[in-house]
């Protein structure tokens, strides 16, 4: 009878034990949620020199000030991001999770392909990674070339003066 009831407050003690380990988790573990292609401000408790971020092609973060992070969400999925302090201990681990767009955004699918749109308040393609390859390479094109002649027409501006 005595080793019988022995195995049920070992298995409490673990428990305990367990769970006491559990509570003593530090505060600053949480999840971000980003929608791709936007940003989000996130501050930390105190401040960072140093952050590193799992999968920069997920999500790509930036200090802002030494405890405000801005997170631009890059590509769909799941990374984590790393700060450190000065002295190289860690203040903060973050899983970020980078999701659709919730509002104004149409997704067309023709057989095996899609194609994105931001509808706010007309339908203009957007990029998205997960889109048809082809029709994302001529936005992408497109786009370049039309920031290129603004930025020649910039240039010839600021010589002219």
């Amino acid at each position: 009878m005595t080793h019988a009831l022995k195995r049920p407050i070992r298995a409490l003690a673990c428990a305990a034990t367990l769970t006491g380990g559990l509570l003593a988790l530090p505060a600053w573990a949480a999840d971000l949620k980003v929608e791709v292609n936007h940003s989000s401000l996130h501050t930390l408790g105190q401040a960072a020199s140093t952050i590193i971020v799992g999968n920069p092609a997920i999500a790509d973060i930036s200090i802002s000030n030494n405890s405000t992070l801005v997170i631009f969400g890059r590509s769909y999925g799941t990374t984590n991001l790393i700060a450190l302090d000065a002295t190289g201990r860690q203040i903060a681990n973050l899983d970020i999770n980078v999701v659709e767009a919730r509002t104004g955004v149409l997704t067309v699918n023709r057989g095996t392909g899609q194609a994105s749109y931001a509808c706010a308040p007309n339908c203009v393609r957007v990029i998205n990674t997960a889109d048809q390859t082809e029709a994302t390479d001529t936005l992408l094109a497109t786009t370049q070339g039309v920031t290129q002649y603004g930025d020649s027409s910039a240039e010839a501006s600021s010589e002219q003066d």
